[in-house]
């Protein structure tokens, strides 16, 4: 079960339950995220006052929750003994039930959150929980966040995965994933694109690819958590490194985008959108701007549509496929204006698409947040309909014998949308 309008949202969204609620909402508004994550309901009585008032105010702007309450929430694992079994409380499905009871079918609530990052030892508990909650209700959502294939040897392969998570093949465990918990969405968090010493872009696509493909196989959808601000390892994102983030994740399907984190700062972590302070930066702005395009010009259509494939253009990062014209797209070619200049070498990536009608789209994305380039690009069809607001597209390109072409600038970190008429 999807939300009603396309995903747009921050980890931990809101922590503490001591703020203004209608100033953060209203934030939440500007900025363009559709789905939140409250802080928790606990055994207090306040956050319970404070819950329904928050799910009130989002209701008021279209906004859903994904509500987090302890009486809901699968044990976390241990990272030190990856599986060291937990369980349940014995009393869980009688203190869901509550839950259920008093939050479920308010119009704001989209879903329950389970755990972030479940391993070997809680898995188990947690596809047990997100069981039980959908016998419970069809109102709202188990929402789990799954690790990343993220733990890398020097040569690039998975090192420490099957440690976390029981499985040495990646794919094998998505689909352990969705056969055990009955998962009718996936959603998981990668920064290593702003990290070369933790696999870098490269890594961060075969992560996407991994996701993609528990989506084609089980045709579900799934989310992915991206960097906005630094921490650890992770340097923070400029303007053009979100919107490449971004826009990548779309060209490989892509159904939900959450940030990490909006609202960050002070000692470890700087950068984000929102300072600790309350001060906007230049991330707010883009998020904002990027939200309002992608929403008001693309989202209608782009939901209708699964992937079927995405393709690394000239090249492919090892393990994914490289373009070689056998999908919708049959070729692309780089004007000479933009191979004379000394600037570092293009990478496009084509990722093709059905729609409810099983009519062929894609999301062509610039894979450098650095470099323009000019393309010319052909297509096997008889015309191409650029996405360009609700309900309107806008045909383009030149007809040839079987195939239709046109020329386009892809400028760094931006994509295209457009659907082939076949």
């Amino acid at each position: 079960m999807q939300p009603k309008r396309f995903p747009l949202s921050s980890w931990r969204t809101l922590e503490a339950w001591d703020v203004d609620l209608a100033e953060r909402v209203r934030e939440w508004h500007e900025i363009g995220f559709t789905v939140i994550m409250s802080p928790t309901v606990t055994d207090d009585a306040e956050t319970h006052a404070k819950a329904r008032e928050l799910l009130d105010l989002c209701a008021a702007k279209d906004i859903e929750v994904i509500l987090v309450d302890q009486r809901v929430c699968a044990p976390s694992g241990n990272w030190g003994r990856p599986a060291e079994e937990r369980h349940l409380p014995e009393d869980y499905r009688e203190e869901a039930a509550k839950a259920v009871k008093e939050f479920a079918d308010h119009p704001a609530v989209w879903g329950f959150f389970v755990t972030d990052e479940p391993l070997a030892g809680n898995f188990p508990a947690v596809a047990k929980a997100c069981r039980i909650l959908r016998k419970l209700t069809d109102a709202a959502e188990p929402y789990v966040n799954y690790l990343p294939n993220h733990l890398l040897s020097p040569d690039g392969a998975s090192a420490g995965i099957r440690r976390h998570v029981g499985f040495d093949d990646f794919g094998e465990y998505l689909d352990h994933v969705v056969r055990e918990s009955g998962a009718t969405m996936l959603s998981y968090d990668q920064y290593c694109s702003m990290s070369p010493e933790w696999g870098g872009p490269d890594q961060w696509y075969r992560c996407l690819a991994d996701y993609q493909g528990a989506a084609i196989r089980h045709d579900i959808p799934f989310w992915n958590i991206i960097l906005a601000h630094g921490h650890w390892m992770y340097r923070a994102p400029g303007p053009l490194e979100m919107s490449w983030q971004f826009y990548n994740s779309l060209a490989y399907g892509a159904q939900g985008i959450m940030y990490f984190l909006y609202r960050a700062g002070g000692i470890g972590g700087y950068g984000a959108p929102v300072d600790e302070l309350g001060h906007r930066g230049p991330l707010f702005a883009q998020l904002q701007r990027q939200h309002a395009q992608f929403l008001t010009q693309w989202a209608w259509r782009y939901r209708q549509c699964r992937p079927v494939a995405t393709y690394h253009w000239p090249d492919a990062p090892v393990g994914l496929k490289r373009f070689d014209g056998s999908g919708v797209v049959t070729a692309l070619a780089e004007d000479p204006s933009t191979l004379r200049r000394p600037s570092a070498a293009s990478h496009l990536l084509v990722g093709e698409f059905r729609d409810d009608q099983q009519r062929p789209h894609v999301v062509l994305a610039n894979g450098s947040w650095e470099k323009h380039t000019f393309i010319n690009i052909t297509a096997r069809g008889k015309a191409i309909h650029n996405i360009v607001e609700e309900g309107r597209e806008a045909t383009f390109g030149k007809a040839g014998e079987g195939s239709v072409s046109f020329s386009t600038h892809m400028m760094p970190g931006q994509a295209i949308f457009f659907r082939v008429e076949e």
